[in-house]
């Protein structure tokens, strides 16, 4: 109430030009303190599901606490530019700030996975899935203390800082301000030598991707990401001294008597459970996955996500890329190479083609058709996740369509039945744990995913069985995208004595690794003149297809070739950890004997996902 009374004689004739100045200065001054406190509440959601110290780790660390505060109050000041009122830009301000926050914080809750700057360009694709997917949004404590707190800095500026900015020059003024001081800190947020130098991991594991997240609070990561998003050339990268890497090898065409057709599918979030050793789970259903393991070449593929993310897989298969770019325009890949090679280069995905902007990014990777939900798979089920009892035979069914055309086949289809996440209330699935000592919403959520997963495997074999016969040489592989979620901060993980936690080395192979298989009719064995079986090596997602190639005989194009060398001197490239496998053992630092061809590796990738090299 001292601004109301200060000034309430605002009317007299004469106003002493102190008072003109404090009345002039008290709205923005009130407005910035109000903004400061409210970035500071904001940080309540920044540890989401993680330890209170986090939390209070923020505050021994006076970047974390400026880096963070500080997007508050410009936006802040960004709506009084734009509104002239304290109060409103408040409101305004510090809603939008607390919906950021918000979203980080239920995304860390369900999926144990922090909110990037990219996940801007697939909002569509969020909200989709918190309402078709059943994550129950909630409200609790942290969330009724922000919005009291919001309500009350409103009413409490349309008391003291009742003033208005008036006059649009005066506006012109803040909101250029806003946008001086916006350019003058944005290298302070994408400074990677700075951001590695917070420290906060007293409970927290500078090792998991998330956690180290969480440990710079919530605003400073998300503005650092844009360092991720917006693509950095490694040091020392030349184009020229790439394209002359690259030159060392020659594109190579598939000898016309090796033309095998490939189908490939990769399925959503499987996780062979069989592997882990839970005690009291019935695992006989594995026993067909296992049969066609037996008959197949079979390995780890160790991922770059976990419980999400699928396009990461897919696409780094795809390609060959160990990271993704954001696709705009025809990118290079595998497929585009198959097309000059003769071959008819389709798929099927039976959900809906925005998501993860299928429609766009499959036609720029060299698809020359692919099924979506609209308009084809909509009109074959009615479940909201197509089953795989509708997609596989669709599979088989444009495999054999293509005959016609006399040219080889190259499919590649993602299922969707597995996506999780998966129901905790009791579906009727048969109960596949004969200990009840585990959690009621754990018990069920497991039934589910193992009853939709086994049926898949039925599925599978069924498609080898037609295939095993066809007088055509085919190759089949699938593989998994991810493990699949489990528990709203992996609580059924944690609950069933599976280690995931990716700041150990057992824990980040079990966290990021999934299965592949490669199996070939008989039409092909006899082609290729052996048995694709046996125990294959632990592979990132990127050199999937070199090894589909090397067993197919294939030399592939020139990029493909010189992956194929990497592929044996780092087989396993993370790109969520920065770690590499060398020798059998990951590590975050590259022997000093391999530094050099690590750094060719690095430049081959960047030539390769930059210059499209197919016309």
């Amino acid at each position: 109430m001292f601004h109301f009374f200060l000034f309430r004689k605002k009317t007299d004739p004469v106003w002493p030009e102190w008072k003109r100045a404090v009345y002039a200065l008290t709205p923005p001054v009130t407005l910035f303190c109000a903004s400061v406190c409210m970035g500071l509440v904001l940080l309540l959601f920044a540890y989401g599901p993680y330890s209170w110290g986090a939390f209070q780790g923020y505050f021994r660390s006076g970047r974390i606490l400026v880096m963070n505060v500080l997007p508050v109050v410009l936006v802040t000041f960004l709506f009084y530019g734009v509104f002239g009122r304290a109060w409103s830009a408040f409101l305004a301000g510090g809603g939008v700030s607390l919906g950021f926050s918000l979203g980080n914080y239920f995304k860390l809750q369900f999926r144990d996975d922090p909110l990037y700057f990219e996940d801007m360009l697939v909002l569509r694709e969020a909200k989709a899935m918190t309402v078709e997917q059943h994550y129950n949004l909630f409200i609790d404590k942290r969330m009724v203390f922000a919005l009291v707190c919001l309500a009350l800095g409103t009413a409490a500026l349309c008391f003291l800082a009742r003033g208005r900015l008036g006059g649009w020059k005066k506006r012109l003024i803040v909101l250029g301000a806003v946008a001086l001081v916006c350019g003058a800190v944005s290298p302070a947020y994408l400074n990677k030598k700075a951001y590695d130098a917070v420290e906060n991991y007293e409970y927290l594991n500078r090792w998991s991707a998330t956690q180290n997240y969480i440990a710079h609070g919530f605003a400073y990561p998300f503005f650092h990401s844009i360092g991720d998003f917006i693509e950095t050339p490694p040091v020392g990268y030349h184009k020229s001294e790439a394209m002359e890497l690259l030159s060392a090898y020659t594109d190579s065409d598939i000898p016309p008597d090796r033309q095998i057709n490939v189908i490939a599918i990769m399925r959503e979030a499987y996780a062979d459970f069989s592997r882990y050793g839970v005690s009291g789970l019935d695992l006989s259903g594995y026993d067909l996955y296992h049969q066609l393991e037996a008959e197949s070449l079979t390995g780890n593929l160790v991922t770059n996500i976990f419980a999400g993310g699928t396009v990461d897989t897919e696409r780094c298969f795809l390609t060959g890329n160990y990271q993704l770019k954001n696709f705009r325009s025809n990118a290079n890949s595998y497929l585009w190479y198959l097309r000059d090679q003769g071959y008819t280069v389709e798929g099927s995905h039976p959900y809906y083609q925005w998501f993860y902007n299928r429609q766009n990014i499959n036609c720029y990777l060299g698809f020359e058709r692919y099924r979506y939900y609209e308009g084809d798979y909509e009109t074959r089920s009615a479940a909201i996740y197509p089953e795989d009892a509708v997609l596989l035979p669709e599979i088989y069914s444009d495999f054999q369509k293509n005959k016609a055309t006399g040219k080889p086949y190259f499919s590649f289809s993602v299922n969707v039945q597995s996506h999780g996440p998966y129901a905790t209330w009791d579906t009727g699935s048969p109960d596949c744990f004969a200990d009840e000592t585990y959690s009621l919403a754990c018990r069920n959520a497991m039934n589910y995913y193992l009853a939709t997963i086994w049926e898949t495997d039925r599925e599978l074999a069924k498609l080898m069985d037609w295939l095993r016969d066809d007088e055509e040489p085919v190759v089949l592989v699938t593989f998994g995208d991810h493990l699949p979620w489990m528990g709203d901060g992996n609580a059924f993980y944690e609950e069933m004595g599976i280690d995931v936690d990716p700041g150990t080395e057992e824990g980040f192979c079990r966290h990021y690794t999934t299965r592949y298989l490669i199996w070939a009719n008989g039409a092909a064995r006899a082609l290729l003149g052996k048995d694709l079986q046996g125990q294959g090596p632990d592979i990132s997602p990127c050199y999937l297809m070199n090894l589909v190639f090397q067993q197919l005989g294939w030399e592939g194009p020139a990029f493909m070739q010189a992956m194929t060398g990497m592929m044996n001197m780092f087989p396993v490239v993370s790109s969520a950890s920065g770690l590499t496998m060398v020798d059998g053992r990951l590590t975050a630092d590259i022997p000093e004997d391999r530094r050099a061809l690590f750094q060719e590796f690095l430049y081959l990738q960047q030539y390769w996902r930059n210059e499209f090299l197919y016309e």
